[in-house]
């Protein structure tokens, strides 16, 4: 992972496979009773972890696939 801080705004370069083991962690986080009770909170965070899951899916998606698809090859 690369982070790049301008001022109070911070852009991240993920690899692939950082891509999927986020995408993995927000779906996670979104059925654990974990989370913040304050409702406030609750919804920046599920909101949070919505965008995250929504606009990397088809990244961490295509990763799974990869991934499937070699341990297939190994197995033959």
């Amino acid at each position: 992972m690369k982070v790049t801080h301008l001022e109070r705004e911070h852009l991240l370069c993920l690899s692939s496979e950082e891509v999927a083991l986020l995408v993995d962690l927000c779906h996670a986080a979104t059925f654990s009773d974990m989370l913040p009770t304050e409702k406030e909170t609750q919804r920046r965070l599920k909101r949070f972890m919505g965008e995250v899951q929504t606009s990397l899916h088809d990244t961490a998606q295509l990763l799974w696939k990869e991934k499937q698809h070699r341990s297939k090859l190994r197995k033959a």
